[in-house]
């Protein structure tokens, strides 16, 4: 829900630490005009009053005004994000949820999940984890000389087993660390988002018996003459409403389904041609 006028410019005094007063001493506007303001009475106070508090609290007055919700003043030059013109293009195609995409980059670990995606895909820690395999098969090696000396291997082969396992696998080590931040951010934003979830979303059926059960109620329906049916999806659809799911939830649902294993099925078409290749 978008925050009112009001409670935007009280929002900006908090964040300054400062009284109404104190703001009506840094603006010129009286505490009274304030004081409606953020009690959102005060809207006939004139454009030239809100540009003020917009000036002081180095917001744009649109955002004051309800248009943005951005507190950014200034027109950003593309290039100062360092984004690609395909990039841009993306954005602003919208097929995907921006809003959501800036909760990922809202959230703490993003930098550290892009960081070690960076080391990843640029190698950058090859170099480090090499010098401390070659020390480990250094050591590795030396253990076996001595074992070999000694006539003692059988005695030695947990003492080789250890370090055998401290080597660096640099894929699975690094692609480890970013599915984890991943993870963590994603469930954060899952959390986050909780709250929005529309009530009305169907209970998951949680056996197999239950979702029997619902079958064979639309099986004895039909047996008694009680519904008739055209086809299996009509089948379908009264099941899906004995348990619950509206007729547009389970479209949606259908629709959601139905690009997903399109996707699927892409993807493994692509395989099959890189395989052939």
């Amino acid at each position: 829900m978008r925050t009112t006028m009001g409670e935007k410019i009280k929002d900006l005094r908090v964040e300054r630490h400062m009284t109404t007063k104190q703001l009506a001493q840094a603006t010129g506007i009286s505490e009274a005009v304030l004081n409606g303001l953020e009690n959102d009475t005060g809207r006939d106070v004139g454009y030239s009053r809100i540009i003020e508090l917009a000036r002081f609290f180095d917001v744009p007055s649109d955002y004051l005004l309800g248009f943005t919700e951005s507190r950014i003043t200034k027109n950003i030059e593309l290039k100062e994000l360092g984004l690609t013109d395909k990039a841009i293009k993306v954005l602003l195609e919208k097929k995907q949820d921006n809003e959501l995409l800036s909760q990922l980059i809202e959230h703490s670990e993003f930098s550290n999940l892009i960081n070690a995606i960076d080391i990843y895909v640029k190698q950058l820690a090859t170099k480090s984890i090499n010098t401390i395999n070659n020390l480990t098969a250094v050591v590795q090696r030396g253990v076996e000389n001595y074992a070999a000396g000694t006539g003692m291997t059988d005695e030695y082969g947990k003492a080789m087993k250890y370090i055998n396992e401290t080597k660096i696998n640099e894929d699975e080590f690094l692609r480890y660390r970013i599915t984890e931040r991943f993870n963590q951010i994603l469930r954060d934003v899952y959390d986050d988002n909780a709250d929005k979830v529309s009530e009305d979303i169907p209970s998951t059926i949680k056996s197999t018996n239950e979702m029997a059960e619902c079958m064979v109620g639309v099986l004895d329906m039909v047996k008694v003459g009680e519904v008739e049916l055209d086809s299996p999806m009509d089948a379908v659809e009264l099941m899906m409403e004995r348990m619950g799911v509206r007729e547009e939830q389970l479209i949606g649902g259908l629709d959601v389904l139905r690009v997903f294993l399109d996707e699927v099925e892409e993807q493994k078409h692509n395989r099959r041609i890189d395989e052939s290749i």
